[in-house]
C-alpha cells in the first residue's frame, strides 16, 4: 500500500469524474480539495495497492476527458498572480496543466506522521459528510449551521476564567486577519457590506440556527476527544503541523492584535489549549471544503463574520492590541 496523491486538472467535473471521486472518498478513505496552483484542478490523497490504483486512474482519466477542462492562461495567470506573491509559491505557472491526470507517491504532507494522520482524518470527517453534495450549489447558511454546533459543542470543555470565547475564536481571528489585508477603502466597503447583509439575515430568521447534534457534530467531537490526551502529553501544540518560526513569519505583516495575541508572553494562553487547537485543524479542514461545494473566499469570511457577531459584542471585530 502507498500514499498517493493524484491531481485531476480540470475546470467542471463531469458527472462520472464526480462519481469516481465520491467512490474514493466513501471506499477507500481518500480526501478531496481544490487547487490552482499548475492549473485548476482537483486534488485527492489517499492510499491504495498498485492493483487497485490503477482502474482508479483509467476511471479518472476518462471522467477528466468528459469534463470542462479549457480556460484562458493569460486570466488564469493575471486573476492568481498576487495569490501566487502572497503565497510565495515555486513555479505555479509554468507549466499549466490541463485535461490530464498526474500521480504521484506521497509519503508525507507534513514533518510527523502524527500531522499527517490528523490532516487526512479531519478533512476526511468532512468529506465522507458532504461529498454527495460536492460541485452542486449549497446554502452558506447550512455550512455555518454545522459548524455552529460543532463549536457551541465545545464550549463546556473551555477553561473558565481563562479567555472569553475560545469556541468560536478562530472566526474572530480569522476575520480580523482578512480585514488587516484590505486598504483602507476596502476594508470600509466590506465592513459596510457584511454589517448590512447580516442585519438582513438576522432579521429575516436566516441566523436562528438549529444546535443539536448531527452526525458530523459527532465525529468532530469524537476528534477533539481523540486529540486531548495528546495536547495534555505535549504532544500535539497549537503551532502543529507548523513551526513556530513560520507564525514569526506571518506575525511580520500582522494585525495589531494577532502580534499581541500571539506574542511569546501570551504563548500559555494557547499553545497547550486543547479547544484551541481542535478547532484550528477543524476550522482549517472546513475551508477546504468550501470551495467545493460551491461557496466563494468571501462567504468564508461572512461565515467568520457572522460567528463574530453571534459570539462576541461588535467592537470586539476591530483590530487593537490586546492588552
Amino acid at each position: 500500500m502507498e500514499n498517493y496523491s493524484i491531481k485531476c486538472f480540470v475546470v467542471d467535473p463531469s458527472e462520472g469524474l464526480r462519481s469516481t471521486i465520491t467512490k474514493l472518498i466513501t471506499n477507500h478513505n481518500f480526501i478531496v480539495d481544490k487547487g490552482w496552483e499548475n492549473g485548476y484542478h482537483l486534488h485527492l490523497r489517499g492510499e491504495l495497492d498498485v492493483t487497485t490504483l490503477q482502474p482508479f486512474v483509467s476511471e479518472l482519466e476518462k471522467g477528466v476527458s468528459e469534463s470542462l477542462t479549457n480556460y484562458d492562461d493569460s486570466e488564469f495567470i493575471h486573476k492568481y498572480e498576487s495569490t501566487a506573491r502572497i503565497l510565495d509559491s515555486s513555479k505555479p505557472f509554468n507549466p499549466i496543466h490541463k485535461d490530464k491526470v498526474i500521480v504521484n507517491i506521497e509519503n508525507s504532507i507534513f514533518s510527523k506522521d502524527l500531522e499527517d494522520n490528523l490532516f487526512r482524518q479531519t478533512n476526511h470527517i468532512f468529506d465522507s459528510y458532504y461529498c454527495n453534495e460536492y460541485f452542486k450549489e449549497n446554502s452558506l447558511y447550512q455550512v455555518i449551521e454545522e459548524v455552529m454546533k460543532f463549536h457551541s459543542s465545545l464550549e463546556e470543555y473551555e477553561e473558565r476564567g481563562y479567555l472569553d470565547g475560545l469556541a468560536y475564536n478562530c472566526h474572530l481571528s480569522h476575520y480580523i486577519a482578512f480585514i488587516n489585508r484590505l486598504n483602507t477603502k476596502e476594508k470600509e466597503r466590506v465592513e459596510r457590506e457584511f454589517r448590512r447583509k447580516y442585519e438582513k439575515d438576522f432579521e429575516e430568521g436566516l441566523l436562528n440556527f438549529n444546535l443539536g447534534q448531527t452526525p458530523l457534530t459527532k465525529d468532530l467531537m469524537e476528534f477533539f476527544h481523540q486529540i486531548r490526551p495528546l495536547v495534555r502529553k505535549k504532544e500535539l501544540n497549537f503551532y502543529m503541523p507548523f513551526r513556530r518560526e513560520q507564525l514569526n513569519q506571518k506575525l511580520e505583516s500582522a494585525s495589531q492584535r494577532h502580534k499581541a495575541t500571539f506574542s511569546e508572553d501570551n504563548t500559555h494562553y494557547f499553545l497547550y489549549n486543547d479547544v484551541v487547537i481542535a478547532n484550528r485543524w477543524v476550522t482549517n479542514a472546513l475551508y477546504k471544503k468550501l470551495l467545493l461545494l460551491g461557496l466563494s473566499n468571501l462567504d468564508r469570511f461572512y461565515m467568520n463574520y457572522v460567528i463574530s457577531r453571534l459570539t462576541y459584542p461588535e467592537r470586539e471585530l476591530n483590530d487593537y492590541a490586546m492588552q
